[in-house]
């Protein structure tokens, strides 16, 4: 199999130096217009095809933006993905993810590994694990970043969110209208700055209704289905157990409510249930889950085109402006909470 041409053969070929053909390649103001015209004319008859990475990078730019997220088994981060993908090729630019796993350790190391690859800006939504973030800091000090879902407060770092404070006094009115009274919360960490407002949104609304909040009803977890499973056995061995879950998670709550089904309550009749994020499988089981809809696709559009706009600003020598947008959720309801 014949080997592709490199600058060296081109180098030899013309009686010049490997260097002189790299920057004339790069339009070096020193290599005169002739030398130039015969580095291109022997690129094309001994065909020479460039690196474009390289090309790029000695053109201060490599075209890539890195992607960091918990898991892209999660449907909600798949759909995010798809929402950046699309905004960030569309401006010329190609995308590299890698996964934190909700590992903090990992998520450092791939932060690292991206500023290696040479990308240009990083969108960023934090592993559940992370509670020092000067990771991000640091890495905004060399190239731009945008956080979205999860991100901290006072980052001073753009961001996009939904409104999870709404989300949650959302999800508690809804299942008040249902009758329910003893409405517990299955939680993610308060940490995190999504589950620490839902947390804020759920006694709110307790509040707002004259309900009383009783704080063993608040069981904070990782948001995935066994952790669900094990929050509502403590909670149904509570000496007064609660009659609706309210989970931080459409996976929280799909593992509460098989612990319901095992021990025989009836769903939504005895116990009810909402989630959130409206992952992809809520709709689609039985009973299905009432949720609150994230628009995980328009969360990730949006973040992309904060990149793509701080990184134009900063390319003119401007000084951009930290953007925060909150996004308004949506209630979806189902089966797990709708009492006929």
């Amino acid at each position: 199999m014949k080997r592709n041409a490199t600058i060296v053969d081109i180098a030899t070929h013309l009686g010049i130096t490997p260097s002189a053909v790299s920057k004339a390649f790069s339009d070096h103001p020193r290599i005169s217009a002739a030398t130039k015209a015969r580095v291109i004319k022997a690129a094309t008859q001994l065909g020479y095809v460039p690196n474009g990475l390289a090309t790029g990078l000695r053109k201060g730019r490599s075209g890539l933006i890195g992607v960091v997220v918990p898991g892209i088994h999660y449907s909600f981060f798949s759909t995010a993905i798809k929402g950046i993908e699309e905004q960030v090729t569309a401006n010329g630019y190609n995308v590299i993810i890698v996964q934190s796993r909700d590992s903090y350790e990992l998520e450092r190391n791939q932060l690292q590994n991206l500023l290696r690859a040479q990308v240009e800006g990083i969108i960023a939504s934090i592993a559940i694990n992370t509670k020092n973030y000067t990771p991000f800091k640091e890495v905004a000090l060399r190239v731009p970043v945008v956080l979205f879902d999860r991100t901290f407060s006072r980052s001073g770092l753009s961001q996009v969110t939904i409104d999870d404070f709404q989300g949650a006094v959302s999800a508690i009115e809804h299942l008040i209208s249902m009758g329910y009274k003893r409405i517990a919360h299955i939680a993610g960490f308060s940490h995190m700055r999504p589950f620490s407002k839902r947390i804020e949104g759920y006694k709110y609304a307790l509040n707002k209704h004259g309900l009383r909040f009783r704080r063993e009803y608040i069981f904070e977890c990782a948001p995935n289905s066994n952790e669900g499973e094990f929050a509502m056995e403590h909670l149904l061995n509570l000496k007064t157990p609660p009659d609706a879950i309210f989970a931080a998670s459409d996976y929280l709550a799909y593992g509460a409510i098989q612990v319901a089904i095992k021990n025989g309550f009836k769903i939504p009749k005895d116990l009810g249930f909402v989630g959130f994020s409206n992952e992809e499988f809520s709709g689609q089981i039985t009973p299905s889950i009432s949720t609150i809809e994230q628009y995980s696709e328009r969360l990730g559009s949006i973040a992309a085109n904060l990149l793509i706009d701080q990184l134009a600003v900063e390319k003119k020598g401007g000084d951009y402006v930290i953007q925060k947008v909150v996004i308004a959720p949506k209630l979806i309801v189902r089966q797990s909470s709708l009492r006929k």
